[in-house]
């Protein structure tokens, strides 16, 4: 049986209105100019938004599989690839590394803190053999985002590749991919763009794709494979230009395989157009919204007398909140309690059976999304609401009556018209 709930987790996201709409539609083989050309305008927009002149390109997977499908096109057997961990993303990609055939560099920092850029220069400067860095933008186990423009002048400062996940903070957080020299940046729908999972772009510099056409061995795979995922749009571009001309005038030769991996028509459709969606709102407007509903749970956490695992509210995750709960109260307890009673669905603390978050926090929490259409004000003032209301049921004394209208001051005192608005 499916219910309606309200989305406060961090994904998969709700799916905008556009998107609902969009995907509803009739499916067209994808040897057709409809797919094609709806490819066209997404990758453009991406582009736009992400504010490169990079190629950006598909990778038929979860987000997960973006980051990968980097790792194992740049890396070969025996390269030194470092991480700076400060949540369990970061260690997803330590492993990654390890899964790719590199040596993954562990450069972890405490839970809740973001990553040093400074620490991160010394570990480049004393081992010279590492080929590249990379870390998580918007680390969404802990609800801290790291400074990425810093660490993007490290990576060109030391001329090794700097690679992004920028699959959460999308949407949330400012990124300039070309200014701060990011050389593989990772982005998906499921998060803050409010789109379907199962398609992920990246966007690959000049020095990456280098880097891949001088490797001494092949790639390892197909799909995890980035030339591959250029094959596809290398062959798209041709069969435009033959469907154009109504003929075979444009031929091209695939460097990887005879043929590319197939996309999916409906995942497109969606992401087209929660793209187009964000093109309307205007991508500042967005990152505004979400900054504000970040700002908005984190002034309720407080009044409620809790804390988030977040230490410096400068590093603060604006897509997402960690919240510690009070002893005695464990995340399944709650958030059953509010799926059942509540209809709101929060992030899980995912972390909890990592050795590292036992040895440095050891307590549980959950997480409060706010990405995508969670960021808007009647969604956040129900989902304080349904928190305190089920940490009350659950035993704890909270401030509910505050930690609303600490909801409320934050969107009055950011320009809060949007709630009038609903």
């Amino acid at each position: 049986m499916i219910q309606e709930h309200f989305n406060m987790s961090c994904g998969q996201t709700e799916l905008t209105p556009a998107c609902k709409r969009t995907m509803g539609r009739d499916v067209i083989p994808i040897y057709y100019p409809p797919l094609w050309d709806m490819e066209h305008a997404a990758l453009s927009l991406w582009k736009e938004f992400l504010d490169t002149k990079n190629d950006v390109i598909i990778v038929f997977g979860t987000g997960t599989s973006g980051v990968e499908a980097s790792l194992n096109s740049i890396l070969e057997p025996g390269d030194r690839f470092l991480v700076a961990r400060n949540g369990m993303f970061g260690e997803i990609m330590s492993c990654m590394v390890e899964a790719a055939g590199g040596v993954a560099v562990r450069l972890p920092f405490p839970l809740g803190d973001p990553v040093d850029p400074d620490t991160v220069a010394k570990a480049l400067d004393k081992d010279r053999s590492i080929k590249g860095f990379g870390v998580v933008h918007g680390e969404t186990s802990v609800g801290v985002t790291n400074p990425i423009r810093e660490l993007g002048a490290l990576a060109r400062e030391r001329d090794v590749l700097f690679l992004v996940d920028a699959i959460s903070s999308f949407g949330s957080e400012a990124l300039h991919v070309d200014d701060w020299g990011i050389d593989l940046c990772v982005v998906n729908g499921q998060k803050c763009l409010g789109a379907p999972q199962g398609n992920t772009f990246v966007s690959v510099s000049p020095r990456a794709w280098k880097v891949m056409e001088d490797r001494k061995q092949k790639i390892r795979g197909f799909y995890m494979n980035l030339r591959a995922c250029r094959d596809y749009l290398t062959m798209v571009s041709a069969e435009r230009q033959n469907w154009a001309a109504g003929a075979n005038q444009v031929e091209f030769a695939l460097q990887e395989a005879p043929h590319p991996a197939s996309p999916s028509f409906v995942l497109m459709q969606g992401i087209w157009a929660s793209l187009e969606a964000m093109k309307e709102e205007g991508l500042a407007a967005c990152i505004a919204r979400h900054e504000t509903a970040g700002h908005a749970v984190r002034a309720a956490v407080r009044t409620m007398n809790l804390d988030y695992l977040c230490r410096d509210d400068r590093f603060a995750d604006h897509a997402v909140t960690a919240i510690l709960l009070p002893d005695g109260i464990g995340d399944y307890q709650v958030r059953r309690h509010l799926y059942d009673r509540y209809g709101v669905v929060l992030g899980d603390g995912n972390m909890s059976s990592w050795e590292v978050f036992k040895r440095e926090v050891g307590r549980s929490y959950v997480r409060v999304g706010t990405m995508g259409e969670a960021a808007r004000y009647h969604k956040v003032v129900y989902a304080i609401f349904s928190l305190g209301m089920a940490l009350q049921d659950l035993g704890a004394t909270v401030d509910i009556d505050g930690a609303v209208r600490a909801v409320q001051s934050v969107y009055e005192e950011r320009g809060g018209n949007e709630r009038l608005s609903i």
